[in-house]
Protein backbone atom coordinates (compact mmCIF):
# COMPACT_ATOMS: atom_id res chain seq x y z
CA UNK A 1 0.00 0.00 0.00
CA UNK A 2 1.28 3.59 -0.90
CA UNK A 3 1.75 6.53 1.02
CA UNK A 4 -1.56 7.87 -0.60
CA UNK A 5 -3.56 4.71 -0.28
CA UNK A 6 -2.48 4.58 3.33
CA UNK A 7 -3.84 7.85 3.83
CA UNK A 8 -7.52 7.63 2.47
CA UNK A 9 -7.47 4.67 3.81
CA UNK A 10 -6.93 6.45 7.52
CA UNK A 11 -9.59 9.28 6.45
CA UNK A 12 -11.84 6.41 5.94
CA UNK A 13 -11.27 5.04 8.61
CA UNK A 14 -11.64 8.49 10.97
CA UNK A 15 -15.08 9.21 8.42
CA UNK A 16 -16.33 5.88 9.91
CA UNK A 17 -15.50 6.83 13.68
CA UNK A 18 -17.18 9.99 13.18
CA UNK A 19 -20.23 8.80 11.51
CA UNK A 20 -20.63 6.00 14.73
CA UNK A 21 -20.03 8.04 17.35
CA UNK A 22 -22.70 10.30 15.55
CA UNK A 23 -24.93 7.42 15.71
CA UNK A 24 -24.71 6.18 19.07
CA UNK A 25 -25.17 10.06 20.39
CA UNK A 26 -28.40 10.45 18.27
CA UNK A 27 -29.96 7.21 19.35
CA UNK A 28 -28.73 7.85 22.82
CA UNK A 29 -30.72 11.48 22.61
CA UNK A 30 -33.74 9.65 20.94
CA UNK A 31 -33.83 6.97 23.94
CA UNK A 32 -33.85 9.79 26.28
CA UNK A 33 -36.21 12.25 24.98
CA UNK A 34 -38.80 8.59 25.13
CA UNK A 35 -37.89 7.78 28.29
CA UNK A 36 -38.79 11.42 29.52
CA UNK A 37 -41.98 11.35 27.56
CA UNK A 38 -42.77 8.08 29.33
CA UNK A 39 -44.88 8.96 32.40
CA UNK A 40 -44.40 6.74 35.76
CA UNK A 41 -48.11 7.43 37.02
CA UNK A 42 -51.22 9.19 35.46
CA UNK A 43 -52.24 11.47 38.93
CA UNK A 44 -55.00 9.48 40.35
CA UNK A 45 -55.95 7.54 37.10
CA UNK A 46 -56.71 3.49 37.55
CA UNK A 47 -54.01 1.67 35.79
CA UNK A 48 -54.20 -1.66 34.29
CA UNK A 49 -51.00 -4.02 36.14
CA UNK A 50 -50.41 -5.78 32.97
CA UNK A 51 -49.86 -1.67 31.45
CA UNK A 52 -47.88 -0.69 34.49
CA UNK A 53 -45.31 -4.00 33.74
CA UNK A 54 -45.02 -2.91 29.98
CA UNK A 55 -44.06 0.32 31.18
CA UNK A 56 -41.84 -0.60 34.04
CA UNK A 57 -40.16 -2.91 31.20
CA UNK A 58 -40.23 -0.66 28.43
CA UNK A 59 -38.26 2.34 30.90
CA UNK A 60 -35.84 -0.73 31.64
CA UNK A 61 -35.07 -1.42 28.14
CA UNK A 62 -34.89 2.22 27.41
CA UNK A 63 -32.41 2.77 30.08
CA UNK A 64 -30.30 -0.01 29.20
CA UNK A 65 -29.79 0.92 25.76
CA UNK A 66 -29.23 4.28 26.96
CA UNK A 67 -26.17 2.73 29.01
CA UNK A 68 -25.12 0.27 25.83
CA UNK A 69 -24.95 3.60 23.70
CA UNK A 70 -22.69 5.53 26.09
CA UNK A 71 -20.44 2.42 26.78
CA UNK A 72 -19.87 2.43 23.07
CA UNK A 73 -19.03 5.56 23.05
CA UNK A 74 -16.64 5.29 25.82
CA UNK A 75 -14.99 2.36 24.28
CA UNK A 76 -14.33 4.27 21.13
CA UNK A 77 -13.36 7.23 22.62
CA UNK A 78 -10.29 5.59 24.20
Amino acid sequence: MDVYELDEFKKNIDFMDIMFRMSCASARLAFGAGLERLPLDYSGEKIDSDIEEGRYRLRAAIIAQIVEFESLLKMVGE
